[in-house]
């Protein structure tokens, strides 16, 4: 049985006309491509942005 892992992760957002913002947060799962493509798609759409306006800074494991 695989263990989950879980990783910290630093991002930007930089929405049309706006200020960068940076954010933080922990991600868990198996894998850190498929986990941190399911958070960057769950930030697009709460914040209505398109890919391009998010930039990862950092991913570390925890």
């Amino acid at each position: 049985m695989m263990q989950k892992k879980k990783w910290f992760v630093s991002y930007a957002v930089k929405p049309k006309e706006q200020e960068t913002k940076t954010f933080h947060t922990f991600i868990e799962g198996l894998d850190v491509e498929e986990e941190l493509e399911k958070h960057i798609f769950e930030i697009k759409e709460l914040m209505d942005l398109e890919t391009e306006e998010i930039t990862v800074i950092s991913v570390s494991l925890v």
